[in-house]
């Protein structure tokens, strides 16, 4: 009989997922009103792509999404030095979560949570808007840029390079007969020549409401242990310089941002976070505080969306995640 290697291993495992659990960093108060300002400067261009790292669809970085691994990874640090005895089963976690949603971790973030009927809430902050060469915040609208008093731009500049070549080819030139033909079009056997798109943009602006000592925390962590922003990060993109976060009493809202200039009038804003779409459609005629706070604006219309297929709160790349959501660049009207 054939002996078959088990698979135990890949099993999922309650007093594991707990340890982690109770390894996570603790935060302060994370109600507060105040908006603060992230600016997070990197040492190397990171790989921010939309789809997958080939594609040349550039995208903005996640500060929830790039926070969550990194509280991972400070639980799992903090877990494997109470408990080395248990280092493989930790290291293991990651991969059991994938294939087991129930083992999954929604580790406690240090932002500001907002709560979505019948849907998983999410947090109070921005996605990262890329500083250019003459230090203006650039805010997404449709597929291209603007600052506060400039005209569009296609920004940030991109450039690619090939860190990975081929992973399998045809035999060449050699005396060799396969038992059947690779598929080098697809599968574990596709021939790829993958490129990496990359915006030239060294710094990045994020605005969050939450526990601004717990973001420290959590960047430190980040620097000391050497995680990067975005895809690719062992290969050295993304990775981190400093950080610095300011109050900012002139940003009155986390999702949307006024836009000016002679396009548009004084009551136009884009969106610079992803959200769900049937949330953003139900409170366009919700005259609240909320509204005020996230918008901008308490009443507002859906002027230009662009909807897509997608999450809109970590962890950004599972499957189970995605929804319709209307992307970060939309217009919407104060009314």
């Amino acid at each position: 009989m054939t002996s078959r290697r088990s698979n135990s291993v890949l099993q999922p495992d309650l007093l594991i997922k707990q340890l982690l659990e109770d390894a996570q960093y603790q935060f302060g108060v994370k109600t507060g009103k105040e908006i603060y300002e992230l600016r997070l400067n990197l040492a190397t261009s990171a790989v921010t792509t939309a789809e997958k790292s080939n594609a040349p669809v550039i995208g903005l970085p996640t500060l929830d999404g790039f926070l969550s691994y990194v509280a991972f990874r400070a639980a799992l640090g903090n877990a494997l030095n109470a408990n080395p005895e248990l280092s493989k089963q930790l290291l293991w976690q990651w991969n059991i979560a994938l294939l087991h949603q129930e083992m999954w971790i929604d580790f406690e973030l240090p932002l500001r949570k907002i709560p979505l009927t019948g849907l998983k809430p999410f947090y109070d902050c921005s996605v990262g808007l890329p500083v250019d060469v003459d230090g203006d915040v650039l805010i997404p609208v449709g597929a291209f840029f603007t600052s506060n008093s400039q005209q569009f731009k296609v920004y940030p500049e991109v450039v690619d390079s090939i860190p990975l070549r081929r992973r399998v080819s045809e035999p060449f030139g050699r005396p060799i007969r396969l038992k059947s033909k690779l598929n080098t079009g697809g599968g574990p056997t596709k021939a790829l020549d993958n490129r990496l798109y990359f915006p030239l943009t060294k710094s990045y602006v994020f605005f969050f409401r939450g526990d601004k000592s717990g973001i420290e925390k959590l960047l430190d962590f980040a620097l000391k242990e050497q995680i990067g922003l975005g895809k690719k990060t062992t290969l050295g993109y993304g990775q981190l310089a400093t950080f610095e976060i300011r109050q900012c009493s002139e940003v009155t809202a986390t999702f949307a941002k006024p836009l000016s200039g002679p396009l548009y009038s004084n009551d136009r804003l884009a969106l610079i976070k992803d959200l769900p779409y049937d949330r953003v459609f139900a409170r366009r005629e919700i005259p609240d505080s909320l509204n005020q706070e996230l918008f901008g604006c308490e009443k507002y219309a859906l002027v230009a969306t662009v909807e897509t297929f997608g999450a809109y709160c970590p962890p950004y790349w599972l499957p189970t995640q995605r929804t319709q959501i209307v992307r970060y660049g939309s217009i919407i009207q104060a009314r």
